[in-house]
C-alpha cells in the first residue's frame, strides 16, 4: 500500500496495522510528513459560524473532520473495556471493529492529535457536552447528581468546536444516569466503541460512499453552548420524523448525550432517537 496521505487513508493503515508500535511506526512518521497541512485544513472548523457548506464538495471540510474522528475511534479502543459476556456484537463491530488489538498510550495519543492543534480540556464536574459516559456506578440514593469517578480518555477541542469528548466513569444515582442504560445504549453520531453499539451516517454504506458522512458539530462559545449546528430542525420546531412521543427532556438529553441516560417508556421503540436536531443552551 501506498504511503498514507489523507486522513481516510490514514485509517485504513491505522485499522489493519497489527504490530506493537503504532505510534512509532504510523503515526509519528505520518505526522513528520503531513501535519503541517493537516493543521491548516482544519483551522476553518474552530470558530463557530466561520465555515459553512454553501454547496458540495467530494471531501470537503465536514467529510475530512469525520474521518480524522474516525482515526480517534479507532486510537480510543486501547481505553475501553469489552462487551459485557453474551451481548450480541453490534453491527458498527461486525464492520468495523478490528480483529486485532489497536493500542496506543494516553500521551501517544493526545501527542498525535496536539500536533494536528487540539487541546485536552479538563472539566471537573460533570457536563455532557465534555463527557461522554463510559460506565456508571449506581449510587443507592436514585436521585444523587451525576459525579465523575475517573476519566479514561481526554476529551479534545479545536478552538471552539468539540473534536471528541472525555470517556467517563461515573457514580450517579438511576434516576439521573442509568447503569446499563447511559453505558450501554445506542450511542449516536458516533463511529466505534468496543463496550458499545454506535451509530453514524456511514453505516450501512459501500467502501466510498461511507465517507461522505459529515462530522457532527458541537461549539462552545462566549455565550452558549451550541449542540450539532448543522442540523436542520431546531430542538423546539415540530419534528418531522415521528418522535411527537418523546418529552422535551427526554429530547434534551439525546442531543446533549447522544444516547438514553436513563428508562423511558418512549425510547426502546426508537433504533436512532437522535434525529437531525440543534440545540443552543446559554451558558450561565
Amino acid at each position: 500500500m501506498l504511503a498514507p496521505t489523507t486522513f481516510r487513508e490514514l485509517y485504513d493503515v491505522v485499522h489493519d496495522h497489527t504490530g506493537p508500535a503504532l505510534f512509532s511506526n504510523v503515526l509519528s512518521p505520518w505526522l513528520d510528513k503531513h501535519a503541517d497541512a493537516a493543521r491548516e485544513l482544519l483551522v476553518p472548523l474552530a470558530v463557530c459560524g466561520e465555515w459553512q457548506r454553501t454547496e458540495y464538495v467530494w471531501g470537503d471540510l465536514l467529510e475530512q473532520a469525520y474521518a480524522l474522528s474516525r482515526i480517534s475511534d479507532l486510537l480510543l479502543l486501547s481505553f475501553q473495556p469489552g462487551l459485557p459476556d453474551g451481548t450480541e456484537p453490534p453491527w458498527a463491530h461486525r464492520l468495523h471493529l478490528p480483529e486485532h488489538e489497536v493500542r496506543v498510550t494516553a500521551d501517544e495519543y493526545l501527542s498525535f492529535f496536539s500536533v494536528l492543534g487540539l487541546r485536552q480540556v479538563e472539566v471537573a464536574q460533570f457536563d455532557p457536552f465534555f463527557h461522554e459516559i463510559a460506565a456508571v456506578e449506581q449510587s443507592d440514593d436514585p436521585d444523587a447528581p451525576i459525579e465523575i469517578v475517573a476519566e479514561r480518555w481526554p476529551c479534545l477541542m479545536l478552538g471552539e468546536m468539540l473534536f471528541g469528548r472525555a470517556g467517563v466513569t461515573v457514580r450517579a444515582g438511576e434516576r439521573l444516569a442509568t447503569a446499563g442504560i447511559a453505558d450501554r445504549s445506542m450511542l449516536e453520531d458516533t463511529f466505534l466503541r468496543r463496550h458499545r453499539p454506535t451509530n453514524d451516517g456511514s453505516l450501512g454504506w459501500g467502501r466510498n460512499s461511507q465517507w461522505k458522512t459529515d462530522f457532527r458539530r458541537d461549539y462552545l462559545t462566549a455565550d452558549a453552548y451550541r449542540f450539532n449546528v448543522d442540523a436542520n430542525v431546531d430542538i423546539d420546531e415540530e419534528s418531522p420524523f415521528g418522535d411527537e412521543k418523546l418529552t422535551p427532556a427526554e429530547r434534551r438529553d439525546l442531543v446533549r448525550h447522544r444516547c438514553a441516560v436513563r428508562r423511558s417508556e418512549h425510547l426502546p421503540q426508537h433504533e436512532n432517537p437522535v434525529v437531525d436536531w440543534r440545540l443552543t443552551v446559554p451558558r450561565k
